[in-house]
Protein backbone atom coordinates (compact mmCIF):
# COMPACT_ATOMS: atom_id res chain seq x y z
CA UNK A 1 0.00 0.00 0.00
CA UNK A 2 2.90 2.48 0.84
CA UNK A 3 4.50 1.39 -2.81
CA UNK A 4 1.16 3.01 -4.51
CA UNK A 5 0.71 5.86 -2.00
CA UNK A 6 4.92 6.80 -2.57
CA UNK A 7 4.12 6.38 -6.71
CA UNK A 8 1.37 8.55 -6.54
CA UNK A 9 2.40 11.40 -4.78
CA UNK A 10 6.03 11.01 -6.97
CA UNK A 11 4.11 11.57 -10.11
CA UNK A 12 1.44 14.34 -8.45
CA UNK A 13 5.12 16.27 -7.52
CA UNK A 14 6.46 15.80 -11.08
CA UNK A 15 3.68 16.80 -13.01
CA UNK A 16 4.18 20.91 -12.52
CA UNK A 17 7.38 20.36 -13.52
CA UNK A 18 6.35 19.50 -17.31
CA UNK A 19 3.46 21.73 -17.16
CA UNK A 20 3.70 24.94 -19.94
CA UNK A 21 2.44 28.11 -18.80
CA UNK A 22 0.67 28.55 -21.42
CA UNK A 23 0.34 27.99 -25.27
CA UNK A 24 0.49 30.26 -28.07
CA UNK A 25 -2.46 29.79 -30.96
CA UNK A 26 -3.26 31.10 -34.46
CA UNK A 27 -6.12 31.57 -36.40
CA UNK A 28 -7.08 33.71 -39.44
CA UNK A 29 -9.98 35.66 -40.94
CA UNK A 30 -10.39 38.02 -43.72
CA UNK A 31 -6.70 38.26 -45.17
CA UNK A 32 -4.81 38.82 -41.35
CA UNK A 33 -3.18 35.91 -39.44
CA UNK A 34 -4.10 36.41 -35.49
CA UNK A 35 -1.60 35.01 -32.92
CA UNK A 36 -2.71 35.26 -28.72
CA UNK A 37 -1.66 33.12 -25.95
CA UNK A 38 -3.83 31.18 -24.30
CA UNK A 39 -4.94 34.10 -21.70
CA UNK A 40 -5.70 35.62 -24.69
CA UNK A 41 -3.33 38.64 -24.82
CA UNK A 42 -1.56 39.16 -27.89
CA UNK A 43 1.58 38.00 -29.14
CA UNK A 44 2.50 41.57 -30.30
CA UNK A 45 5.72 41.42 -31.87
CA UNK A 46 5.94 37.91 -32.44
CA UNK A 47 8.25 37.06 -35.73
CA UNK A 48 6.12 35.50 -38.30
CA UNK A 49 7.82 33.28 -40.83
CA UNK A 50 6.01 31.82 -44.21
CA UNK A 51 8.37 28.87 -45.43
CA UNK A 52 7.95 26.78 -48.33
CA UNK A 53 8.36 22.90 -48.60
CA UNK A 54 11.71 22.51 -48.50
CA UNK A 55 11.72 25.14 -45.32
CA UNK A 56 13.18 27.83 -47.06
CA UNK A 57 12.01 31.30 -46.07
CA UNK A 58 9.85 33.77 -48.52
CA UNK A 59 8.99 35.80 -45.82
CA UNK A 60 9.73 37.40 -42.24
CA UNK A 61 8.02 39.60 -40.49
CA UNK A 62 6.59 40.58 -37.40
CA UNK A 63 3.18 40.90 -35.37
CA UNK A 64 1.41 43.86 -34.69
CA UNK A 65 0.67 44.96 -30.96
CA UNK A 66 -2.75 43.60 -31.73
CA UNK A 67 -1.19 40.14 -32.58
CA UNK A 68 -2.26 40.37 -36.20
CA UNK A 69 -0.33 40.20 -39.45
CA UNK A 70 -1.70 41.15 -43.02
CA UNK A 71 -1.34 38.64 -45.32
CA UNK A 72 1.00 39.67 -48.39
CA UNK A 73 -1.11 39.81 -51.90
CA UNK A 74 1.54 38.21 -53.80
CA UNK A 75 4.14 35.90 -52.59
CA UNK A 76 7.19 34.96 -54.35
CA UNK A 77 7.12 30.86 -54.08
CA UNK A 78 5.15 28.50 -52.90
CA UNK A 79 4.19 29.36 -48.96
CA UNK A 80 4.24 25.75 -47.27
CA UNK A 81 3.98 27.03 -43.79
CA UNK A 82 3.70 30.08 -41.28
CA UNK A 83 6.02 29.63 -38.23
CA UNK A 84 5.06 32.28 -35.34
CA UNK A 85 7.62 32.74 -32.84
CA UNK A 86 7.38 34.78 -29.24
CA UNK A 87 9.20 35.53 -26.58
CA UNK A 88 9.53 33.02 -23.89
CA UNK A 89 10.27 30.41 -26.13
CA UNK A 90 6.60 29.78 -27.64
CA UNK A 91 6.52 28.59 -31.44
CA UNK A 92 3.76 27.21 -33.43
CA UNK A 93 3.07 26.82 -36.84
CA UNK A 94 0.18 26.47 -39.38
CA UNK A 95 -0.53 25.49 -42.74
CA UNK A 96 -0.63 28.21 -45.47
CA UNK A 97 -3.60 26.29 -46.75
CA UNK A 98 -5.56 26.62 -43.60
CA UNK A 99 -4.87 30.34 -43.00
CA UNK A 100 -6.36 31.31 -46.58
CA UNK A 101 -9.58 29.42 -45.89
CA UNK A 102 -9.84 30.62 -41.98
CA UNK A 103 -9.62 28.95 -39.47
CA UNK A 104 -11.01 29.66 -35.83
CA UNK A 105 -9.97 28.53 -32.44
CA UNK A 106 -10.43 24.94 -31.44
CA UNK A 107 -12.28 23.33 -28.55
CA UNK A 108 -9.37 22.80 -26.52
CA UNK A 109 -7.87 26.07 -27.03
CA UNK A 110 -10.17 27.63 -24.91
CA UNK A 111 -8.61 27.95 -21.16
CA UNK A 112 -11.75 27.45 -19.31
CA UNK A 113 -12.23 24.20 -21.31
CA UNK A 114 -8.69 23.39 -20.08
CA UNK A 115 -9.63 24.20 -16.67
CA UNK A 116 -12.48 22.19 -16.37
CA UNK A 117 -10.65 18.88 -17.96
CA UNK A 118 -7.90 19.51 -15.01
CA UNK A 119 -10.75 19.94 -12.94
CA UNK A 120 -12.63 16.79 -13.65
CA UNK A 121 -9.51 14.89 -13.88
CA UNK A 122 -8.00 15.58 -10.61
CA UNK A 123 -11.41 14.84 -8.83
CA UNK A 124 -11.99 11.57 -10.15
CA UNK A 125 -7.89 10.77 -9.56
CA UNK A 126 -8.57 11.74 -5.87
CA UNK A 127 -12.18 9.51 -5.90
CA UNK A 128 -9.59 6.81 -7.02
CA UNK A 129 -6.98 7.17 -5.14
CA UNK A 130 -9.23 6.97 -1.71
CA UNK A 131 -11.27 3.94 -2.85
CA UNK A 132 -7.49 2.23 -3.92
CA UNK A 133 -6.28 3.00 -0.26
CA UNK A 134 -9.36 2.22 1.85
CA UNK A 135 -9.21 -1.18 2.67
CA UNK A 136 -11.81 -3.38 1.56
CA UNK A 137 -13.38 -4.20 5.40
CA UNK A 138 -14.29 -0.85 5.63
CA UNK A 139 -15.99 -0.48 2.17
CA UNK A 140 -17.92 -3.58 3.13
CA UNK A 141 -19.15 -2.35 6.81
CA UNK A 142 -20.22 1.29 5.23
CA UNK A 143 -22.84 -0.38 3.07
Amino acid sequence: MKIVFSFVFTILILLPSVANAHGLYLSSKEGSLYANFSDHSPAAGAVVTVVDEDGIEIIRDTLNEEGMWVLPKDIEGEPKFVIVEATGGHLTRIAWQEVLHETSKGFFDYLSVRIAIGVVVLGGGGFFIKRLLTPKSQIRNSK
